[in-house]
């Protein structure tokens, strides 16, 4: 098949499970590739993870998605991927393999067939942008935040069992006793919001993020060594 954007011929292989390879010879044509690739199998994903930063969700799923996109239009993920894209260098490389990235992204849209689920819920299909790139990054980042849902439990340890349960952790000022200077000291009232979080997530249809490398982009240079990238699946 062709791409608009490939400038050289690029192979994609996919592996007994169904894992593609991309093979390319410069770092554009791969991450063209790469979105055509990622739009072809995750399309849907990728469009209820654009949807939660800006809190969107409930443009599709109704009411039940409000208490959600009330909290993530509250953490400000929106406003600061604007703040962030207007201070990119546009003709950095990073820039122009990001742009390079949702070319592909946004062939798939136009050339390829509409996931079921857009057909089911009514939702058109839009161009995406470095924008829903940067929510995506915020919303990651969010899920990756580890604490919010080991800390309610932490507390209930210590609450229910005493800090002797948690010692082998080092969590009981044992090893360090530095403190956030913003600490109130008031940790049941934070283990009741972060458990409100937690549930709230629990409840999305969109789980948090655990991220997994799983491919390669595989470059092909003039000199005939090969320069492997990393595909990141989640």
């Amino acid at each position: 098949m062709v791409l608009n954007a490939i400038q050289k011929e690029t192979t994609v292989y996919f592996d007994e499970y169904g894992i593609p390879h991309i093979y390319a010879q410069s770092q554009k044509d791969a991450m063209t590739t790469l979105g055509y690739v990622h739009a072809q199998d995750r399309l849907w994903q990728m469009e209820l993870m654009r949807r939660i930063a800006p809190g969107r969700l409930s443009e599709i799923f109704g009411s039940v998605m409000l208490k959600n996109d009330k909290f993530f239009a509250g953490l400000g993920l929106n406003e600061d991927s604007e703040k962030a894209i207007a201070q990119l260098d546009k003709n950095s490389e990073s820039y122009q393999l990001t742009l390079a990235y949702l070319e592909g992204v946004n062939q798939f849209l136009e050339d390829g067939p509409t996931p079921i689920e857009f057909q089911l819920v009514g939702v058109q299909k839009e161009k995406f942008t470095i924008k829903d790139v940067y929510n995506i990054f915020g919303y990651m980042a969010f899920s990756f935040a580890m604490a919010q849902k080991t800390d309610p439990l932490l507390t209930d340890i210590r609450d229910e069992l005493g800090m002797e349960y948690l010692k082998d952790f080092g969590i009981d000022g044992s090893l360090a006793h530095t403190q956030l200077k913003s600490f109130k000291g008031k940790s049941e009232a934070y283990s009741k919001i972060s458990k409100s979080v937690t549930s709230l997530l629990e409840n999305s249809p969109i789980p948090p993020l655990l991220a997994v490398t799983v491919g390669s982009l595989v470059l092909k240079k003039r000199n005939a060594e090969k320069c492997c990238l990393p595909m990141i699946r989640t």
